[in-house]
């Protein structure tokens, strides 16, 4: 996304060349990105000056897109304009994406173009010559890319964004399993008693801290334990999960080298921030709020 210098085979609008004149295309934010609950929400504009393009795009042979990846997390998702829509609102699960936003603009044929040969074309650059456009083919490149931080939504914050606990069936008397190999997903799971008694439990928000901490940190361990004595074909393998990008990252921040690592249980606190000492805090806040003062017992 950062290479706006791409030559096409075609004339391309772009701050970078001189493909046009007087023309210019490109995107923006109407203000900063938001997030509530779950939901990143980005309030987007373009602007377009060229009459030839506009009039393709209020035709349909081209549309307005918006392109975002956050390349840890391997997120990658493309977003049109519809011909009366702009400003766009686009909305982005904060559980997708870490790290960073990359975002940019383009616009885009969505239909065979022939012949190309524009007004707006630098006819000292590009010629007489008209050329043979295809659905895909980019007309725009936007003039600014966005780079923007997402720290704050870091996916390990949220336990359940790369750990998912679910009902098993086939080993009715595993009380818990662990699968992070089939999925993106960490799966945590459990046999039909434990997980009915886990979505009893869980039911009371009070709880879920100390739910969530007490299957994460010992299965973050295993997952551990595995990264470090995976050999590279292994690691290799791991390359599209989520949750590897993910934890990889956390351990490039911080430094970690797991072959050098003798404790992951120590590593494990590091990665899930204080996990065992939020476990017993938050263990210690229920408890209070279940016994009274100086445990004393006001039944008559």
């Amino acid at each position: 996304m950062k290479k706006t210098n791409v030559n096409y085979p075609h004339p391309v609008l772009s701050a970078s060349n001189e493909d046009y004149l007087n023309s210019s295309f490109d995107i923006a934010f109407l203000n900063d990105p938001q997030i509530e609950g779950d939901t990143i929400t980005l309030s987007m504009e373009y602007a377009l000056s060229c009459p030839s393009l506009e009039n393709y795009v209020s035709t349909g042979g081209a549309k307005i897109v918006v392109y975002i990846e956050s390349p840890v997390a391997e997120y990658r998702e493309m977003f049109s304009f519809d011909t009366s829509e702009n400003p766009r609102i686009i909305t982005i699960n904060k559980n997708d994406v870490n790290r960073k936003l990359e975002i940019k603009g383009y616009l885009i044929a969505t239909k065979s173009l022939a012949p190309f040969k524009l007004p707006e074309h630098n006819k000292e650059l590009v010629g007489e010559i008209p050329f043979n456009i295809r659905p895909g083919d980019i007309l725009a490149v936007s003039e600014h890319f966005f780079n923007i931080p997402i720290e704050m939504y870091d996916p390990l914050a949220d336990r359940p964004s790369i750990f998912s606990i679910r009902q098993q069936f086939d080993h009715p008397n595993e009380e818990v399993m662990v699968d992070f190999l089939s999925d993106q997903k960490i799966k945590i799971l459990l046999n039909t008693d434990t997980y009915e008694k886990y979505r009893k439990l869980y039911e009371a928000p009070e709880v879920r801290t100390i739910l969530a901490s007490f299957f994460a940190a010992p299965v973050l361990v295993d997952v551990l334990g595995y990264m470090k004595n995976a050999n590279d074909e292994d690691l290799e393998a791991l390359q599209d999960k989520k949750w590897f990008a993910v934890i990889n990252s956390r351990l490039l921040a911080l430094n970690i080298n797991l072959k050098n690592e003798e404790s992951l249980t120590r590593v494990a606190n590091q990665v899930l921030p204080h996990v065992f000492k939020m476990s017993v805090e938050s263990f210690g806040q229920l408890f209070d709020a279940l016994i009274p003062a100086g445990g004393e017992n006001n039944e008559n």
